[in-house]
């Protein structure tokens, strides 16, 4: 039950408990925040030119990887029913 955990509404005064709805009802206006030019994101809409990057790391990975060299995987399973156990021993 959730309502058994310590968290910040667990108010150690009883008087807070009158001013809580009131304290909540207001909402904080929305701030601009100044960004510097240099951390803003590119406006897809503003660059025509501009590659999406979401998956780069996908392509570089495949292309510095090695061309990995076949394996052998002829067991000659077809030659060995054929001929049979040999009767040397």
């Amino acid at each position: 039950n959730k309502d058994s955990c310590f968290n910040y509404v667990h108010m150690h005064r009883s008087g807070d408990a009158d001013l809580f709805e009131d304290f909540c009802k207001d909402k904080l206006p929305d701030d601009e925040i100044y960004v510097p030019p240099q951390h803003r994101p590119i406006n897809p809409e503003d660059e025509d030119d501009v590659v999406p990057d979401q998956h780069a790391a996908f392509g570089i990975q495949r292309a510095t990887q090695r061309v990995k060299e076949s394996a052998w995987k002829d067991l000659g399973l077809s030659d060995l029913m054929r001929k049979g156990p040999s009767s040397e021993s």
